[in-house]
């Protein structure tokens, strides 16, 4: 049976279900020839490289590397040989998922691709899809999200303008124009809340229909989340009623020098008091901290500003490495979105609950 075949038989529905320090001297046309890899940021100074959909494999199921370098294996064990090395922002074909050793135990599952096994929780699953463009965009912009690997978001709708931000599949982004670009192509203008203006290929973004931010079951009025910090995972509750369930990346707590617990989930009751379609996060001094516009889906549910939230600079669930949040894959966290309380408009995609109202309850549990 090939690869292909294989892979389709333990794929499910139309999703997917430590930094290391050693380099390996390979230059970019034996990758190419190894395992037709997309081209790799690091290959080319980001001010002129011209990441496109057709720099990718051409295949449906992808990965993309998201730690700084990661170990390709002969088999799916972290003792077996090395085969190669992949840096962040390699794309490669993903031939099917299986199950062998983790690198850690919270994750067994490895992708197989042309090159040899990448432990998944070092991987985000991709597509590289390209979408039809939107004829006409409304004054106040339409929500969308990202379906390639990446795209550059430039100062200019220029292929050679510095790069603002990289935009990664999955992220949710605000687009209020279409221009021509000095490469003939159409490109979109990103305007997030923060007012940071930035443009990329059209192509590389589907529109978000307002249908698909719907609430889900808005008639029940009993409606519980339930995060499990020791299990690292959360459910949702109807009536009592288990109805959906995921895995999370939660809080990396520790203590600083001065005693203080830094980093950790809150435990306790709480309830959503802020919804947002896309958020731009940031936050944290210059060696420890962290800027990502286009955070999908993200539910605000403490006074200190913790909230569960779409991820897609990782793909490591089921053990603690966030900064206080819970982090989810994007199509858990789209689900929880719609199905919490208050319920969200299309525009602005942004709401707050006033006291004495309440939101969603979410118990955070050790």
């Amino acid at each position: 049976m090939c690869h292909r075949i294989r892979y389709a038989c333990q794929h499910l529905g139309d999703e997917w279900v430590p930094k290391l320090d050693e380099v390996m001297n390979l230059n970019r046309r034996d990758f190419l020839k190894m395992g037709s890899l997309g081209m790799a940021a690091a290959a080319f100074p980001r001010s002129i490289a011209i990441p496109r959909q057709d720099d990718f494999p051409e295949a449906e199921y992808l990965c993309r590397i998201s730690e700084d370098t990661v170990r390709v294996h002969a088999r799916p064990h972290p003792d077996s040989t090395v085969m190669h090395y992949l840096r962040q922002d390699d794309v490669v074909e993903a031939y099917c998922r299986v199950v062998g050793q983790g690198v850690y135990d919270h994750n067994h599952v490895w992708f197989e691709t042309p090159l040899g096994f990448v432990w998944s929780s070092y991987a985000q699953p991709v597509h590289n899809r390209s979408n039809p463009l939107l004829d006409a965009i409304p004054e106040d912009g339409t929500w969308t999200e990202v379906t390639v690997p990446y795209v550059d978001g430039r100062s200019r709708p220029d292929p050679y303008a510095p790069v603002v931000y990289r935009l990664y599949y999955a992220m949710v982004l605000n687009v209020d124009q279409r221009v021509e670009g000095s490469d003939g192509e159409i490109w979109y203008r990103v305007h997030d809340e923060n007012n940071i203006i930035m443009y990329a290929h059209g192509s590389a973004f589907r529109s978000i229909a307002a249908e698909e931010i719907a609430p889900i079951s808005p008639e029940v009025e009993d409606k519980v989340i339930r995060v499990r910090l020791l299990r690292q995972d959360l459910s949702a509750y109807e009536n009592g009623v288990e109805v959906y369930y995921c895995r999370i990346a939660s809080g990396y707590a520790y203590y600083d020098d001065d005693e203080v617990r830094r980093w950790h989930t809150p435990v306790g009751d709480w309830y959503t008091w802020r919804k947002m379609v896309s958020r731009h996060m940031a936050g944290g001094d210059a060696v420890t901290g962290y800027d990502i516009p286009g955070v999908g889906w993200t539910i605000v549910f403490t006074d200190s500003g913790e909230a569960i939230h779409s991820t897609h600079w990782h793909n490591d669930y089921g053990t603690p490495r966030s900064r206080g949040c819970v982090n989810v894959r994007p199509e858990d966290s789209k689900w929880l979105f719609r199905w919490t309380s208050p319920i969200v408009d299309y525009r602005p995609g942004d709401v707050t609950v006033r006291w004495p109202n309440r939101g969603t309850l979410i118990e955070v549990r050790e």
